[in-house]
């Protein structure tokens, strides 16, 4: 059977996502992947018990339940974005923030800017709209605030998207000086922002972490997060916080969409950060995962010594991990998992063709013990220095 004739010109040209690919991957136990962004199920807390939240069974509003939205209302706020409730918009994590936020302003005569690499399931969800996606080249303090002007001037961009707290894949985060030029900017050119933090609360050194949001002056803006990296992902529970003339549009596209997210895990979440323990949880993810990025860090230096490139992440997930020249990240991903160990190419976080696109690996240390990262880039190293020879 034939069904091309039915899908839109998007759909056909849509690209599979490479991390779902080799997920399965991971399950197997004899496994050890360096590969997804997967919160360590280990620092988890327990689900609340059920009769001691609030009564979910009925239908609820769009927009989300109001006791979760106070919450969002409150964490923005110590974040230096000020806010109303009625500017929250609770979604189904903050990949369906993308989404309902590309459905509202993205269309095949659109283009949006991001950074070089960027998040690949982003870029999914943009070109599944028919917009181009055009890279903005960016260094350790984030997007190139020159390459940003002229691709804002030849491109007349509907947004530019930024990850600017431990960005995904290269890990990096902005400098205050480069949020304020970049604010400065977006305001001088009324671009819309489209700012994502879902790394924010794993952060393990002294950074500046001002949400750009709360910097931009006159131009639209929107603010992404998720409970899923510091909570339970299983939920998929994340959140849209925007400039009000968006509110009601947002909430217009959610209703279209799935109705409303799922109240249960609205009721666990909020919960939770009543309950007073969220700090203290925040704070043993951050002492966990700065051992596993430490543990991760050692390695490549012991193990790869000179042989590849990457900078320490001040928080997050990954090392953006660059290979010595010629070396191809798809067939060291093949010969890697030829002995047991799963690793990332960076080629699908390059929106655009690149000839660094097979330069590079992400390398997540969230999930894996420090003993087991240690032994993963041990054999990582083995293949690397026999594909060179």
């Amino acid at each position: 059977m034939t069904i091309s004739h039915l899908l839109t010109h998007p759909c056909k040209n849509m690209e599979a996502s490479l991390v779902r690919e080799v997920l399965h991957y991971s399950q197997q136990p004899d496994i050890l992947s360096l590969a997804g962004g997967l919160p360590d199920e280990r620092f988890m807390p327990a689900y609340p018990d059920l009769n001691a939240l609030v009564d979910s069974r009925q239908y609820g509003a769009s927009e989300g339940e109001n006791s979760l939205r106070d919450h969002v209302v409150s964490i923005v706020a110590g974040r230096g974005l000020t806010t109303a409730a009625d500017n929250v918009l609770i979604t189904n994590g903050s990949q369906q923030g993308l989404d309902i936020v590309s459905r509202l302003i993205l269309d095949s005569d659109s283009t949006i800017l991001t950074e070089q690499p960027t998040y690949l399931a982003a870029c999914q969800v943009f070109k599944l709209q028919g917009a181009k996606v055009q890279d903005v080249v960016s260094d350790a303090q984030g997007m190139s605030l020159e390459a940003l002007r002229e691709a804002i001037d030849l491109y007349n961009p509907k947004a530019v998207y930024l990850i600017p707290n431990f960005q995904n894949p290269a890990g990096h985060c902005y400098s205050i000086q480069r949020r304020k030029e970049i604010a400065a900017l977006l305001d001088e050119k009324n671009v819309l922002l489209i700012e994502d933090d879902p790394y924010r609360e794993l952060c393990y050194e002294e950074v500046d972490l001002t949400p750009i949001s709360s910097l931009v002056k006159t131009a639209p803006w929107l603010y992404m997060g998720s409970f899923s990296k510091v909570l339970w992902p299983g939920l998929r529970t994340g959140y849209v916080v925007s400039c009000a003339v968006f509110t009601s549009y947002l909430i217009k596209v959610k209703q279209a969409s799935d109705l409303h997210t799922n109240r249960l895990g609205q009721a666990m979440i909020s919960h939770f950060l009543s309950s007073g323990a969220y700090p203290a949880h925040v704070a043993k993810l951050q002492e966990a995962y700065r051992q596993k990025r430490d543990a991760m860090m050692a390695a490549l230096n012991t193990h790869l010594g000179d042989l590849v490139e990457f900078t320490v992440p001040s928080g997050g997930m990954f090392f953006w991990v660059k290979l010595p020249s010629g070396l191809s990240s798809k067939l060291i991903l093949e010969e890697a998992l030829k002995e047991k160990v799963l690793v990332l190419p960076g080629i699908p976080f390059f929106p655009c063709k690149s000839p660094l696109e097979d330069s590079f690996l992400r390398l997540s240390f969230a999930r894996v013990s420090p003993d087991d990262i240690n032994k993963a880039v041990a054999v990582l190293a083995k293949v690397i220095k026999r594909l060179i020879v």
